[in-house]
């Protein structure tokens, strides 16, 4: 096992070790809970903008002009319970970026830059 670095207290190493993997595990429910929360929000307000660009982020497909709102929150909601942490240390950022999103304290760590 090679270490590579250390951050947030964790050796990063190749292959991954498993602190890195129970790390990753919780910053992706803290991406996954600020997500829901912003999807939770363009339901209630109903704002149509604001839930398809949330739900980009979650499923890069994203929604084209036959999906109906509700069926697109749907949709969101459970891919989000789905989504794979790899995709979320590339897409969260873009998120925060944006507006959709805070950032967060930590960040995943381990992937390639």
């Amino acid at each position: 096992m090679k270490v590579l670095d250390v951050k947030y207290g964790i050796e990063i190493t190749r292959p991954w070790n498993p602190a890195m993997y129970d790390h990753n595990d919780k910053v992706a429910e803290l991406m996954k809970a600020e997500l829901l929360m912003k999807l939770e929000f363009a339901h209630v307000t109903e704002d149509e903008e604001l839930l398809r660009d949330v739900a980009k982020i979650i499923y890069p497909c994203g929604y084209g002009t036959g999906f109906e709102f509700e069926d697109i929150y749907v949709d969101a909601r459970m891919n989000l319970e789905q989504v794979e942490n790899w995709w979320l240390n590339e897409e969260y950022p873009y998120a925060v970026k944006k507006g959709l999103v805070p950032a967060l304290e930590q960040e995943m760590i381990g992937y390639s830059k």
